[in-house]
């Protein structure tokens, strides 16, 4: 048997679920390619500033140890 919180809950979310399952199916090829694009772009943007941040890092590192040769 189903506890009764848990029906509750599942039909209190199922219009939303049921929502959002007739906005993806009425996206056309070329709404996919855009969301999919847009996601894409974002990842790219997230990473090329992870490595950014490290390259970074790395040169300041290597730039306070000229620093500190400089001094001796």
């Amino acid at each position: 048997m189903v506890s009764p919180m848990i029906t509750e809950k599942v039909i209190s979310n199922a219009p939303y679920a049921a929502s959002a399952v007739t906005v993806i199916a009425g996206f056309t090829v070329k709404d996919w390619g855009v969301i999919i694009g847009v996601i894409l772009t974002f990842i790219t943007v997230i990473v090329n500033w992870i490595y950014k941040h490290r390259q970074d890092q790395r040169e300041t590192i290597l730039f306070q140890q000229k620093l500190k040769h400089k001094k001796h």
